[in-house]
């Protein structure tokens, strides 16, 4: 498999298995799209802490 690049920094991924928090950098390193501590394969993306707040009309 080619190596994933990724050109953002601000993207994190937890893996399901360990629930280690990875950035995307550091997953492009690795030869497939795994965890880079434990090697599991399913990733969710985290989302940012950020809140909106929207008018009801």
């Amino acid at each position: 498999m080619k190596n994933i690049r990724v050109y953002s920094k601000d993207i994190k991924y937890r893996c399901l298995r360990c629930g280690a928090v990875s950035t995307a950098e550091e997953i492009s390193e690795m030869s497939y799209f795994s965890c880079p501590k434990c090697g599991f394969m399913i990733l969710e993306k985290v989302r940012k802490d950020v809140s909106r707040e929207v008018l009801a009309r």
